[in-house]
C-alpha cells in the first residue's frame, strides 16, 4: 500500500493556507510545477480531487479539507519526531522558535536574551512578536515551538507553565492625581479618560479584569495600539492608564508623568509560557523557564 508523504501533505497545508499555487511554491521553497504535481500525485494516490482549481483564489474541495486536518497532524507529530532526536544530548541547542507579546518583548528580552546567549550558546533563538490570538494560532499549526504570553488566556491542546504575576499600576500626567495614594480600585470606577490599548491586546482584557472595570461605551477614552503609544498619550495630558509592572520603572517612562501603586489586594496579570501538548522538548522548555525567571 502506497501512503501519503509528508513532502505532499506539506504542499496541501501551503496551498490552503496561501490559496494560490505559486505563493505556495515559494514558502515551501520550490518550483510551481514540483509543487502542482505533488498535488496531483497525492489526489492520485487518494483518487479524490483534493484543490478546486477552477476558483480564483483556489479553494480546498470537502474531502480536501477533511485531508486538510490529518495533514497538519502529521506535519506536527513528524516535527516532534525530528526535534526528539535532535534534542536527546542537548535540550537547549538548535533553532527553537519562541512567541512573545508585544506588551512583554520590549522589557523582558533585553535580560533574557544576553542570559540566554550565556547560558545556551548552542541555541538558536528565533523570535517572532505578535498579539496573543495569532501566536496561539501559529503555536496550534506547528509554526512556533513556544509562547510567551500573558495570563489568564485559553490555550485548548497546549500546556501552560505559569511563571509570575506582576501588578499593575496607574499612569497619570504629572500632577494630574489628587486622590490617596495607594489608589482603590473603586477610584477608578468613574474615570472617564482612561486610555486602554486597542481591542485584540489581551493587555486590555487583563487590566479591566484585574481592576474590576467594565468598558463603558460612553466614556471619552482613547485606544493605542503599543505601550509606548500609551505612555505617550498620558505624557500629552490625553488621560491616565495602567501599566504592567515591566513597563513602570523610570527607564521607561517620561519626567512628566507619575506613576502609583494600587492598594492590596493588587490587580495583576500573570506571566507564563505555552506549548502543545506532549511536546518531547517540554523539560527544555521548564529549563528555560528558569532563565526567565532570574532577577
Amino acid at each position: 500500500m502506497f501512503l501519503p508523504s509528508l513532502k505532499q501533505m506539506q504542499y496541501l497545508v501551503a496551498v490552503a493556507d496561501h490559496r494560490n499555487f505559486s505563493r505556495a511554491a515559494q514558502a515551501c521553497h520550490v518550483t510551481q510545477s514540483t509543487l502542482s504535481a505533488g498535488i496531483a500525485a497525492l489526489e492520485s494516490l487518494l483518487n479524490q480531487v483534493l484543490v478546486d482549481r477552477s476558483q480564483n483564489p483556489v479553494a480546498l474541495t470537502p474531502f480536501g479539507i477533511e485531508v486538510l486536518d490529518k495533514a497538519r497532524t502529521m506535519i506536527t507529530e513528524g516535527a516532534a519526531l525530528v526535534e526528539r532526536a535532535r534534542h536527546l544530548d542537548a535540550p537547549l541547542s538548535g533553532p527553537l522558535r519562541l512567541g512573545i507579546i508585544p506588551t512583554i518583548a520590549p522589557y523582558l528580552l533585553p535580560q533574557l536574551l544576553p542570559e540566554c546567549q550565556r547560558r545556551f550558546p548552542a541555541l538558536e533563538l528565533q523570535l517572532h512578536e505578535d498579539l496573543s490570538a495569532r501566536l496561539v494560532t501559529a503555536l496550534k499549526h506547528g509554526d512556533l515551538d513556544l509562547i510567551l504570553l500573558a495570563l489568564p488566556y485559553e490555550t485548548p491542546g497546549m500546556t501552560q507553565l505559569p511563571l509570575f504575576e506582576e501588578p499593575f499600576f496607574l499612569a497619570c500626567p504629572k500632577g494630574y492625581w489628587q486622590k490617596q495614594s495607594p489608589v482603590r480600585l473603586e477610584d477608578l470606577k468613574d474615570a472617564d479618560n482612561l486610555i486602554l490599548l486597542e481591542e485584540g491586546h489581551c493587555l486590555r482584557d487583563h487590566a479591566l479584569a484585574a481592576c474590576k472595570l467594565q468598558p463603558v461605551r460612553q466614556r471619552r477614552t482613547f485606544s493605542a495600539t503599543s505601550l509606548p503609544t500609551l505612555i505617550q498619550m498620558v505624557q500629552h495630558g490625553y488621560g491616565i492608564t495602567l501599566l504592567p509592572e515591566m513597563a513602570h520603572e523610570k527607564r521607561y517612562l517620561p519626567d512628566n508623568i507619575d506613576v502609583f501603586p494600587f492598594a492590596k489586594p493588587l490587580p495583576t496579570r500573570g506571566i507564563g509560557l505555552a506549548w502543545r501538548e506532549g511536546s518531547p522538548r517540554a523539560e527544555a522548555y521548564r529549563l528555560l523557564s528558569k532563565t526567565i525567571l532570574l532577577p
